[in-house]
């Protein structure tokens, strides 16, 4: 029987497995992601080895591993048999899930990408630079579809709506942005002028879109109307990197490890702290709902959920 994380087990959850070897030198953030499917986990490292790894993560088996030099970000593209792996080279490249030779490698000049989504569909991925240009790519065609456009500075991170329609930038210069992907036109401004916004997650209803900021405030937004639905509050300043569970009764942070909140009323769930200022990575929930993948610092990715039943 599957068994799904909740807050009402999250006392239970242990570090159910870590997959990889420890890296050869000191890592400075690992980007962890499932495919949409459920079936492969990615890691992609920054230092360290620079190493871009890929599993069967319920066979605990390593199907592939590459170097990707100064590599940034990486999504899974199962439809297309690769991996989308942006690096600090100007570059957009799809690597082979099957031996990780580069498929398509495209220049994206004077585009350095510092974050990287991909659509739930996998025809699109958006990407955003330092000076907060937002860039969507077409997956199928590999070419650039163009900017969007809005009043968004210094993009912190991005987020697709989980039918795809709609795309969220949280922005260090008080801005969340939402823009309607089909037409370029942003349909949600929400301005702050004294906060900075560091992420954003969509809720799995797509009724609601949460954005964390450098303070512990989580604020709630309505999809319907853009008005504030309400604040939660992280464990701790600065959270970062949100993510709901599938059903959407959890959501994650991260800072100095992370958290797991009871979506609703803020509640910590569960807490896992990294011994290292220095280090950050993302949490990802499986598409199932069983496991929480992060990026441990010695660069293996621990999974992270219930004991395995007894047999």
């Amino acid at each position: 029987m599957t068994q799904v994380l909740r807050s009402d087990n999250g006392p239970r959850w242990i570090q159910r497995s870590r997959l990889g070897t420890p890296a050869p030198g000191p890592v400075e953030f690992q980007q962890v992601a499932f495919s949409s499917d459920g079936e492969l986990l990615v890691a992609l490292e920054q230092k360290g080895g620079e190493r871009l790894r890929w599993w069967r993560w319920r066979e605990e088996r390593q199907l592939g591993e590459v170097t990707v030099s100064q590599g940034v970000a990486v999504q899974a593209l199962p439809s297309l048999g690769g991996l989308a792996v942006t690096d600090a080279r100007f570059q957009v490249g799809l690597y082979s899930l099957e031996d990780g030779r580069p498929l398509r490698l495209s220049r994206v000049p004077d585009y350095e990408v510092r974050g990287l989504e991909v659509s739930p569909d996998g025809t699109r991925l958006a990407m955003h630079d330092l000076t907060g240009s937002v860039l969507l790519w077409d997956t199928r065609t590999w070419t650039s579809l163009g900017q969007l456009q809005g009043p968004q500075q210094e993009v912190a991170r991005l987020a697709f709506s989980p039918d795809g329609r709609l795309l969220a930038a949280a922005c260090l210069r008080g801005h969340v942005v939402v823009w309607d992907v089909a037409s370029g036109n942003p349909i949600l401004v929400h301005v702050e002028a004294d906060e900075q916004f560091v992420s954003v997650a969509f809720h799995p209803g797509g009724t609601e879109l949460v954005a964390t900021t450098t303070g512990p405030r989580i604020q709630r937004f309505r999809l319907s109307d853009g008005g504030l639905a309400g604040t939660l509050r992280g464990p701790v300043a600065g959270s970062s990197q949100a993510t709901f569970s599938p059903d959407g009764g959890l959501l994650t942070v991260t800072r100095y490890g992370f958290s797991v909140l009871d979506a609703r009323t803020s509640t910590r769930v569960f807490r896992h702290e990294v011994d290292n200022d220095f280090y950050a990575a993302n949490a990802a929930f499986s598409p199932d709902g069983t496991v929480i993948a992060w990026g441990e610092d010695d660069g293996t990715v621990g999974l992270w959920g219930l004991p395995p039943e007894p047999r």
